[in-house]
């Protein structure tokens, strides 16, 4: 039996990991190795939203085979199945319809809505106090929604550990050889090394003998939890992705933020990220790093001016919230999609771009690939994509992401 390494206990890492096991009858051989512990990176501090809002119609399949995942046992995962709306200008009214157009090919499940007046009643019937002006285009998924990442995690955790997986946490990868990897705990044979480090991806490939070369580029996400002293979110509101090009203070034009219910009373709110340099610290990382886990008064201030503008119930100004936001450093590929492939020899790479829970799907195909069976919905996602030309498209939103 192949003895198979996974470096990164996030999302990505353990759902192949227990994928391995489940298409290989054990989980004898499989070890998951994380420097620090389960959901220590990216994927235990995300906003954990589910959503098929893409340019790029390679992705809706992958995001319609991770919703099924989550709908198998909701509870278990943690997901809210409240739905999702991107609610955008006239300049994205037409990509939203080929999004539409995409959804439709997969069998994904969504409502598009076109023209000012049209887009407003369609909200207000959802949200009576909505106010928002200049909308002309919405896509509401019924299907998406968001999932508590620390109910995900302990899920696949869970699952994995219970197939057979070994789980290591405090063991950190410091070479990576022909048969061989080597950590801060000895030398550990392998046959297959599986990479789903978040972004220590940057750290991490180099110590292949032929690296491949991908520019990364990387962002301080900004979001947090945000508590109004009167009004807020019902649980079972869904989530929304607002694109805007209306002038607001503190917000380039045109702008975006995405909100959700959160886990107490509170909303979920995030903003646009910012650029950082490709050789930033990711150590300590998130809310843990003192200046790149930090957010400032001025993001706050022009979030809850931006949910106040689209709804009425958060009048009141800015005094009327208490906000416990965040930074946290993201990873990025060159066209901002993952990459899923051999990297090397005996070296298969999950490096999602940060799209995190969306993508649940992608353990399990990496897992059939690794067995040997390769995956045509992977196809889109290979590596040599950027010498060929054949990137994802960019979108007109704001987000570079998207």
């Amino acid at each position: 039996m192949e003895r198979v390494i996974v470096v990164g206990a996030g999302v990505h890492g353990l759902s192949t990991a227990l994928h391995l096991a489940e298409k290989r009858g054990t989980g004898e051989g499989v070890v998951v190795l994380d420097k620090q512990r389960v959901g220590a990176g990216a994927s235990g501090i995300s906003g954990g939203i589910v959503r098929n809002f893409y340019a790029s119609a390679a992705v809706h399949e992958i995001v319609r085979r991770s919703v099924e995942v989550f709908e198998i046992d909701p509870e278990l995962f943690g997901f809210r199945q409240v739905g999702y709306i991107a609610v955008v200008p006239e300049a994205q009214a037409a990509e939203l319809e080929r999004i539409a157009e995409h959804h439709r090919a997969v069998g994904y499940e969504s409502t598009l809505v076109l023209g000012e007046r049209s887009v407003r009643d369609h909200l207000r019937a959802i949200f009576p106090d909505w106010r928002a002006q200049g909308s002309t285009a919405l896509l509401h998924e019924r299907r998406s929604g968001w999932a508590d990442p620390s109910a995900t995690l302990r899920a696949l955790e869970g699952m994995a550990r219970a197939a057979g997986v070994e789980i290591r946490e405090g063991v950190e990868v410091t070479g990576l050889e022909p048969g061989s990897v080597e950590t801060t705990a000895g030398e550990l044979p392998v046959d297959v090394t599986v990479l789903a480090p978040g972004p220590w991806a940057r750290d991490l490939l180099p110590l292949l003998d032929d690296p491949p070369a991908l520019d990364f580029h990387f962002w301080q996400v900004r979001e947090g939890e945000y508590v109004h002293a009167e009004a807020a979110l019902a649980p079972t509101d869904p989530v929304v992705h607002l694109d805007a090009d209306a002038p607001l203070p503190g917000l380039p034009v045109p702008w975006g933020i995405y909100f959700r219910p959160g886990l107490g009373r509170g909303a979920a709110i995030g903003g646009l990220p910012l650029p950082l340099e490709p050789d930033c610290e990711l150590d300590p990382y998130g809310p843990s790093h003192p200046s790149l886990g930090a957010t400032s008064s001025e993001f706050d201030d022009a979030v809850v001016g931006a949910i106040s503008w689209a709804l009425a119930r958060f009048d009141g100004g800015r005094e009327r919230w208490t906000c416990s936001s965040y930074g946290a450093q993201t990873c990025f590929t060159p066209d901002s999609y993952p990459v899923v492939d051999w990297v090397g020899d005996g070296v298969y790479a999950v490096l999602d771009s940060n799209h995190g829970f969306k993508m649940l799907a992608l353990g399990e195909l990496a897992a059939a690939e690794i067995l040997g069976e390769r995956q045509p919905a992977l196809e889109a996602f290979r590596r040599d994509r950027f010498a060929l030309g054949a990137t994802h498209p960019a979108s007109a939103s704001p987000y570079p992401w998207t």
